[in-house]
């Protein structure tokens, strides 16, 4: 797994081929991982997805017999999920930091996901919108409020605010691994500051030569008693060639 200097040196790299704009990474010039601010941690994990630039199987598991299958197709400027039976895309725009969510039903054209669905589930699962494409990474004004040492891992522990009230959650926490800039952990929170949906890396591989989480376990929590209600595992297969 690439070190957090071995990414931004890859970012660099990155840039430098014209993939993304200079401007957007440019925070990162001569910085240690102990001098990146809250914000530049989160464009840190982001843009360890924009490193990838091929497409994987996958399935959400729900108990041991409902599997729902899609590709996940990442590029420099987009993340899409496809699914079948029936056709569904779901479309992550990540150019012009517009951080646009799309989607298409049916083979139809794609067109904005409504807000007022962000929170909505998926083919019975317990994975929203907002969970599927992790809208809440591109949330502006990150803070950093702890740093924590789970799964023996020093983490920064980064809180994002909801911008814009849409979707389920007013807050989430992420935990951000110090050595690999990799997501490990996150909780969403309500309007009341209650968890309602926790997320954790359950494992990763490498595939071809890069590594990459391939399974996450994605619960929903009742709010009053912080029990888990129900989970979905989503786990990422084989790259397609």
């Amino acid at each position: 797994m690439k070190t957090v200097p071995a990414l931004l040196s890859a970012l660099a790299l990155f840039v430098s081929s014209g993939a993304v704009n200079s401007q957007e990474t440019s925070p990162f010039a001569g910085k240690t991982p102990d001098q990146l601010t809250a914000d530049e941690v989160m464009k840190l994990v982001r843009y360890s997805y924009t490193l990838f630039d091929r497409d994987f199987s996958g399935q959400l598991r729900v108990g041991f017999n409902k599997k729902v299958p899609f590709i996940l197709s990442l590029k420099p400027e987009a993340i899409r999920f496809i699914f079948s039976d029936p056709a569904h895309i779901i479309y992550l725009d990540r150019k012009d930091k517009k951080f646009a969510l799309y989607e298409g039903k049916g083979g139809a054209q794609l067109s904005p996901v409504d807000p007022k669905n962000y929170g909505t589930t998926l083919r019975g699962t317990d994975v929203t919108y907002d969970d599927l494409s992790m809208r809440f990474l591109y949330w502006p004004n990150a803070k950093i409020v702890d740093t924590q040492r789970i799964k023996n891992r020093e983490t920064w522990v980064v809180r994002v605010i909801n911008p814009d009230g849409a979707g389920l959650y007013s807050t989430v926490d992420c935990w951000v691994d110090k050595t690999s800039g990799g997501m490990l952990k996150m909780i969403g929170y309500n309007a009341k500051g209650r968890p309602i949906r926790r997320f954790e890396v359950i494992h990763g591989k490498k595939m071809g030569d890069i590594w990459m989480v391939d399974e996450m376990r994605i619960e929903t929590i009742n709010p009053a008693s912080g029990n888990r209600t129900s989970h979905t595992r989503l786990q990422i297969e084989e790259a397609i060639k």
